[in-house]
């Protein structure tokens, strides 16, 4: 049985369902390049950079209120890698002078701050939801309020994510190292925390391709393959644009002071656009699907 297996795992793919493999291919790239996703992740960014400072001047708001403001550093500074170093140094600064303002007046600060991040994170996430629906040349039958209440819903829902994420990159080391007594536990511990971070994300964004667009078929066999592409693709996209900008790129020679703003933003578009990418493997995969059956039937 096993001898089986590994003969039929290293033969290579018949040629029907590479030549099916190639249209998915061949389609998903003419549709990335037809649809007017450029736009709609241009859009992204621009609500997602616009509702950045003031999250973070909600969180260093909560925190205030609640814990020492000083966590958020923490944070910010086990980011490393993830983010574009010199996006890291910016928010860090953000962090430090929003830090060193008088404490008064949280609460009318923290209302103000959270309004403004809300409505610009709700506009990002409804022009990436509408750039997914439009994967699957599906019409939004959603009416206005039904739209901004699932826009609103999705970014609550993402601002939790990101707290949850933000625990593990930066409390779950610093509540270990308070643990000496673990020993190589530590080590393997602190590393298992990628993979659950791995999961997470696909987890997010095979949730946001069932719940966020206005479709009839939602099975998860057509959500899942093009949740798992993004999240990988994204991953190796956040490492090698860290790298370009710090090793290659000459954004600060080019922009000058504008440079954080313009690595923020093409991070925050690659992000969508790898979003959308994935839902348009899952589009184009369902279809291919379709298309067989179709052909299967009609030779029968």
């Amino acid at each position: 049985m096993t001898d089986t297996l590994l003969r039929a795992a290293t033969q290579p793919l018949p040629k029907t369902h590479r030549r099916r493999w190639f249209r998915v291919l061949w389609r998903t790239v003419r549709a990335m390049t037809q649809m007017d996703t450029s736009m709609r992740c241009a859009g992204v960014a621009y609500f997602g950079f616009l509702s950045l400072f003031p999250a973070v001047t909600s969180a260093v708001l909560l925190v205030g209120l609640f814990a020492k403001p000083t966590f958020l550093a923490d944070m910010v500074d086990r980011m490393e890698g993830l983010v574009p170093e010199v996006a890291r140094q910016t928010l860090a600064s953000q962090l430090v002078t929003l830090l060193e303002q008088p404490r008064t007046g949280l609460g009318i600060g923290l209302f103000i701050a959270l309004t403004i991040a809300a409505w610009s994170a709700s506009r990002g996430v409804a022009a990436l939801m509408y750039a997914t629906s439009r994967t699957h040349a599906e019409p939004d039958k959603r009416n206005f309020i039904a739209a901004i209440a699932m826009s609103v819903w999705v970014t609550f829902l993402s601002g939790i994510g990101m707290i949850v994420v933000l625990t593990l990159v930066a409390l779950v080391p610093a509540y270990f190292a308070a643990l000496p007594w673990l020993g190589s536990w530590q080590v393997l511990v602190l590393w298992l925390r990628w993979p659950i971070l791995l999961g997470m994300g696909v987890l997010a964004i095979a949730a946001f391709y069932r719940f966020a667009p206005d479709r009839r078929s939602k099975k998860a066999r057509w959500i899942w393959p093009g949740a798992i592409i993004a999240t990988v693709l994204w991953l190796l996209t956040c490492l090698a644009f860290s790298f370009y900008v710090e090793r290659l790129g000459q954004f600060e020679a080019t922009f000058g002071s504008l440079a954080t703003a313009i690595v923020l933003l093409l991070w925050m578009y690659n992000s969508a656009l790898i979003v959308v990418l994935g839902a348009t493997i899952n589009a184009e995969l369902q279809r291919e699907s379709l298309q067989h059956k179709a052909q299967t039937a009609l030779l029968r």
